[in-house]
Order: structure tokens, then sequence, then C-alpha cells
């Protein structure tokens, strides 16, 4: 699949990012909220959180196009719909998974647009050992989900695993417990994890980050797995402002982001079958 440039990509991104927020409403976030108090719109803005999303989301767009040759994709834990959304105008034939009991009616309107958008909504918890059959697929994004889950996600991921056609690919993104922000508050006797503030406030069951990652965990889950990783990044998305005002403003973090890679805000690999090897009679190098 060829790819697009950034600018057109980010053109049909934000067009879909302003069409969900259309159906979005602050009761919507405030339901939402109740399971994870940090979500509350009076402390969090989803729409400048997904408008600041659209580099994490190009280099998943990316991987589709270097590592297949096939369209069918499938985004587990699609929530918003605006990355299935973006892949669906961009040519590919789109499913998203996501856990319909957890929502009210209030998100049928968001959900009923998307899917005449002709993304294929499927209601399944892809968490449980034995979903419902969702099909198989050329790439299979799973994005922001495995650090809100609380016990193992090995039936999750072995879940992905069966969605994936022989030469497809799969990509995982995770937030970066090592992220160097994160480091200097613990310097400070900060935690790193979700305050305990926001836990306390939530109802049961709490949504929020469980469990956020390093690149050594990511790699050690993706080895329980019959995948083979191939591509590793390491990326920030909300800093604001450019490099070198960056680096004027806060130069010791900004040289840390260049030095060393896994102290950027985001961690994801993109991987395909380790089976493939002996198919294909080889294997593949990871590219730099």
């Amino acid at each position: 699949m060829d790819p697009c440039t950034y600018q057109k990509f980010d053109h049909a991104y934000q067009d879909s990012v302003q069409q969900v927020l259309g159906y979005w409403t602050r009761e919507m976030q405030v339901e939402l909220a109740a399971h994870c108090y940090g979500w509350h719109p009076d402390r969090f803005d989803f729409g400048r959180y997904l408008q600041a999303s659209s580099p994490r989301y190009y280099r998943a767009y990316s991987s589709l196009c270097e590592l297949t040759e096939g369209r069918s994709v499938c985004d587990v834990g699609g929530f918003w719909g605006v990355l299935p959304l973006t892949f669906q105008r961009l040519g590919c034939e789109v499913t998203m998974t996501e856990s319909l009991k957890f929502y009210s009616d209030s998100f049928h309107k968001l959900f009923d647009f998307v899917q005449t958008k002709g993304v294929i909504i499927v209601d399944i918890d892809p968490f449980e050992p034995t979903p419902s059959p969702v099909g198989t697929f050329d790439f299979v994004t799973v994005m922001a989900v495995l650090e809100h889950y609380p016990h193992s996600p090995k039936p999750l991921l072995d879940n992905v695993v069966a969605m994936l056609k022989r030469n497809g690919a799969i990509y995982l993104e995770v937030p970066n417990i090592a992220y160097w922000p994160k480091r200097m508050a613990l310097l400070r006797g900060q935690t790193p994890l979700v305050p305990i503030q926001d836990i306390v406030s939530s109802s049961i069951p709490f949504i929020g980050h469980h469990h956020e990652y390093t690149i050594a965990e990511l790699r050690t889950l993706v080895g329980h797995l019959d995948l083979r990783i191939v591509k590793e990044e390491f990326y920030n998305y909300s800093q604001a402002g450019s490099v070198f005002r960056q680096f004027f403003r806060q130069p010791l973090q900004t040289f840390a982001f260049w030095a060393w890679p896994d102290t950027r805000e985001c961690l994801a690999v993109a991987c395909t079958l380790r089976s493939n090897e002996n198919v294909h009679g080889g294997h593949l190098d990871v590219p730099e």
C-alpha cells in the first residue's frame, strides 16, 4: 500500500476529529469520568488530546503501508473512532472493536455515525479469553489500550494474534513509564503512576492507567507471543513548540529526548508473525 504524506494524513485525520467532536457532549465525558476521574471535562480536554494525536496515528499508518500489502485494518478498542474513520478515508477496509456494554444510549449517535462512514463496529471485550470471532486482517492496531487493563494482557494479545493474516502486522502502542518528566518527578518524591486522588474519586472498576510500560517490558510481552518485533518507535506528541524553543526552555529534557530515545513519551512496536520466518525462509531485520 502506497503511503500518503503526513500533510494529507493530518488533513483527513483532523477532519475526522471535528466530525466526531460534533457528536460528543459534556454529559458523555462525565459518564466516562465516573470510572476515571482524570477524564472529567473540567480536568481533561479530549478535543485537544485528539488533535495532538495525529503524529501518533501517522506512525501506525506508515507501518501499515511499510509492512503490509493489504488494506484490511482492525483497530482494537477504537473508542472515539477517529483513527478508524481516518483509515477508511485513506482507502482502507476498516473494522473497530469496542465493548459496548460500557457505554450508555448517549453514545449511540456517535457509533451510528462511525458506521455510516463504512467502519464496521464489532461489540466484543477483547480481554475475554474467547471473544466472538472478528475476522482476520492485514493490519491490527492496539493503541493506548494495554495500560488500562489491571490483569494479564495475554488473553488480549492472543486474540489479537488470532486476528492477523499470515503476512500481516500488528502495531502496539503504550505510554512510557520511564518518560523523562516522570523520572524527574520521581526524584522529587512524586509518583509516576496515576495520582491516588484520581483513583479514590473513581467508581469501581477504575479504567485509567493500571500499568504503563518500559521498552524492555514491551519486548518481554511480545516475547510471549508468536510475534517478532520488526520496528521500535519512541516519540513525543504533547510537547508544544519547536525543538529549538523546547531546548531553550528545558535544555536537559530536550537533550535527554535526543540522547536516550527510551525517555520519550510513547513506545510502539510493529510486529509480524514469527512463524512466517520458516515460510519465507528467512527473517526481517529491525529497521533503523
